[in-house]
């Protein structure tokens, strides 16, 4: 197996670049040495002083985690990743950045901006929610060419994944950017953005995230569903482990985090499973419960309830000055839902009765535990 470097400036036919392959031999070597910087992903890097990897889903699936962690470690990259990408490198690591395009989202994109040179490793642009406005230098690593040309890269390197981090690791010859204190200033930036807007003697939906980070351990699964709920569990569950959250791309598929979550559980009976939800998205697959329950499948069905399509209503409201329209319902009793279907049901109205509950969840379950979480949604107005 081997890759190939396709450099668009200057351009050249593809056949003047021989394929080199994956171990750092001369040859290899030679190819990454050009004189000219913009034919030279190797050069380019050791030259950038602020270079960041922005890290996709296509690096999770081709098991690059050990390979770009020892490639962050040398070269001292800070790292942000696609939300199909958490977990593939650990969010408690000195160099883990933050989630793009999820809460926060101004934040993330300025650090990116700020950057001198974004390794874009496995990243697919159809993840994106916003526009891609980035005009830094930028190389393209990836299994595949960009032939989306949504982002414009001056270098492609093209092949497995694992391989070319390994390559370039062992031929980076520069200093290590040592980056720590950068990274720990933007997350504490992210941090208080994500804080802000928290209503006071409220359950806030940072809460319940917060809830699932302190109780469950590490190598629980969490999935989520589509919704204003979505861009803050994305940006704060916590993943140290790849495969260990699951949601959709974009902002259309409602429904999706029930029958995901029972799917992991029955692949994974051994591992705890927590599946969030709006009680709008839930309202469309609330029936799937009598069949978890059947199968006595043990997760934890966290349902935000805000008793409206809040991320809709904020778009009507927010950007179309329109009053809310077609998208709040009435509540519904999930606690007797829950026990209707054979599960379990506890209701909560504050971070402490959550953490009790899920607490006990945590112990195992032999059916499943929907809890409904009457959070305030004015957090999310913050997050729009």
């Amino acid at each position: 197996m081997s890759f190939c470097i396709r450099a668009h400036c200057p351009p050249c036919p593809e056949a003047s670049t021989p394929p080199p392959p994956l171990t750092p031999t001369a040859e290899w070597t030679q190819v990454f040495s050009s004189s000219a910087a913009a034919s030279d992903p190797l050069r380019m890097l050791e030259e950038a002083k602020k270079p960041v990897v922005l890290a996709g889903i296509s690096a999770l699936r081709s098991g690059a985690t050990e390979a770009l962690q020892t490639f962050v470690e040398k070269t001292g990259c800070p790292v942000v990743v696609s939300p199909a990408a958490k977990g593939v490198f650990p969010e408690d690591h000195p160099y883990f950045a933050s989630v793009v395009d999820m809460a926060c989202n101004k934040v993330v994109w300025d650090f990116l901006s700020d950057s001198d040179l974004l390794l874009l490793v496995g990243f697919d642009a159809v993840e994106l929610i916003k526009d891609w406005n980035l005009t830094v230098p930028t190389i393209h690593i990836d299994s595949t060419p960009n032939t989306d040309q949504i982002y414009y890269a001056e270098i492609e390197v093209v092949g497995n994944i694992p391989g070319i981090l390994q390559s370039l690791t062992d031929a980076f010859c520069g200093e290590s950017r040592a980056r720590e204190g950068d990274v720990k200033r933007h997350r504490q930036t992210l941090l208080d953005t994500y804080y802000s807007g928290r209503q006071k003697g409220k359950l806030n939906p940072t809460d319940v995230i917060d809830s699932i980070n302190d109780v469950f351990p590490v190598w629980t699964i969490v999935s989520t569903d589509v919704g204003s709920h979505k861009l803050l569990v994305g940006q704060g569950w916590r993943v140290t482990q790849p495969g260990s959250f699951l949601m959709t791309n974009g902002l259309s598929s409602m429904g999706f985090s029930l029958p995901a979550s029972m799917t992991a559980k029955m692949l994974y009976p051994d591992r705890p499973v927590v599946c969030t939800v709006g009680d709008g998205g839930f309202a469309m697959v609330e029936s799937e419960l009598r069949l978890a329950s059947q199968k006595g499948l043990g997760i934890v069905v966290i349902v935000f309830c805000d008793n409206s399509l809040n991320r809709i209503e904020l778009k009507q409201q927010l950007l179309k000055k329109y009053p809310s329209t077609m998208t709040r319902f009435e509540p519904t009793d999930l606690v007797k839902l829950a026990e209707s279907m054979e599960c379990f049901g506890e209701r909560v109205d504050t971070k402490g009765e959550l953490d009790s509950v899920l607490s006990g969840a945590v112990k195992g379950l032999d059916r499943p535990l929907v809890i409904e979480a009457r959070i305030d949604p004015g957090q999310y107005v913050a997050q729009f």
